[in-house]
């Protein structure tokens, strides 16, 4: 991930970063122009002057408030959440302290997928009535009565057990199918690759290409999963440039 500087000292700032260690300024990501910004507050600290782009005025995601987003909105704007909180559909209990920890965790794995969709230029839709809406649920089957919960993607919804973000049950999944690059943006970047398969390679005149490059998506899926674990990829699969 690249680094940023604050605008205000020069300080090197992480894309995670909620504020300048240097200064102390609050900053914040802009997703329109992918810049993480200084910021000056206004109105008392509920909007903001981002110093990367002065105007409009700006304030925080909903989800700063459980430190667990760093990305801003237009003050003047409707939406409470970012371009990448507003694609939530559910989210685990927050009233559970590991529930809380681990979702961080998703979310900061979830706006790197999210920097890479929008500096790709890749389509998002907007709202969540439009049929190709990207939707995400961050679920739990912690406890006696709880279902079980499959990482995967169904028809826009991509569903992460929030497990995945326990270091300790990750490790022993990554070695248990012999996964040795299983992480949470690993994850993330997977299921969205089958929803963009869906909107941009699916009924497209791109198909031939995407098997002459990943092989033939009509193969069994848990044969060539067995395939994979065992050979590992064909000796022709050519790395995704």
């Amino acid at each position: 991930m690249k680094l940023f500087e604050c605008q205000a000292c020069g300080q090197p700032l992480y894309f995670e970063n909620d504020r300048c260690e240097s200064c102390g300024r609050p900053v914040g990501f802009l997703s329109d122009s992918l810049a993480l910004s200084a910021l000056e507050a206004r109105e008392a600290g509920r909007t903001f002057r981002a110093l990367a782009a002065p105007d409009p005025a700006v304030r925080l995601c909903a989800n700063a408030g459980y430190r667990a987003c760093n990305w801003l909105v237009p003050a003047d704007g409707p939406e409470a959440f970012c371009t990448a909180c507003r694609h939530n559909r559910t989210i685990p209990d927050l009233s559970l302290p590991e529930n809380l920890e681990r979702w961080r965790r998703l979310e900061t794995a979830k706006r790197r997928l999210f920097y890479t969709l929008l500096r790709l230029g890749l389509p998002l839709t907007k709202r969540p009535e439009d049929p190709e809406w990207l939707a995400f649920d961050f679920l739990s089957d912690h406890g006696p009565s709880a279902p079980p919960v499959m990482t995967g993607h169904a028809s826009g919804l991509i569903t992460i057990n929030i497990a995945e973000a326990d270091d300790v049950e990750r490790e022993r999944a990554r070695t248990q199918f012999n996964e040795p690059y299983r992480t949470l943006l690993g994850h993330f970047r997977h299921e969205s690759g089958h929803y963009y398969w869906d909107r941009l390679i699916r009924d497209s005149d791109r198909l031939a290409a995407f098997r002459d490059r990943f092989g033939d998506e009509r193969a069994d899926y848990a044969a060539a999963l067995e395939r994979h674990h065992t050979s590992g990829p064909p000796p022709n699969c050519s790395p995704a440039s």
